[in-house]
């Protein structure tokens, strides 16, 4: 009987296992998993006429982007459109311009090809 118990522990362990081994993470929300895109380089802030507020941003992608828009400050939700340029160069004006010292982050969000 003892030899029947152990083999039904095993096979329900082995079982659970095997199971907990195939689940992935949960995960749900914006950043839980990496992000396949663009790399971003060439950032450059742009000052308004008062240079302690900030008009706009601009940088360059690695690769086309159909549609882009950035967020400066993490405990908002505000995004600010951006023109594309030329090449992979897009810029985006913050209006209305925001303090310099609300900039806490640059997030850039881009959609397309």
């Amino acid at each position: 009987m003892q030899v029947l118990a152990l083999l039904i522990g095993i096979g329900l362990f082995s079982t659970y296992a095997f199971a907990s081994s195939q689940s992935g993470q949960p995960v749900g929300g914006e950043g839980t998993n990496a992000v396949s895109g663009w790399n971003i380089s060439g950032v450059h802030y742009l000052l308004a006429d008062d240079p302690s507020r900030l008009a706009g941003v601009e940088f360059d992608l690695d690769g086309p982007a159909d549609v882009v828009k950035v967020s400066l400050n993490s405990s908002g939700s505000m995004f600010f459109d951006c023109v594309h340029i030329t090449g992979y160069h897009w810029v985006c004006g913050i209006s209305p311009s925001m303090s310099v010292s609300e900039v806490d982050e640059l997030r850039v969000i881009a959609t397309g090809e």
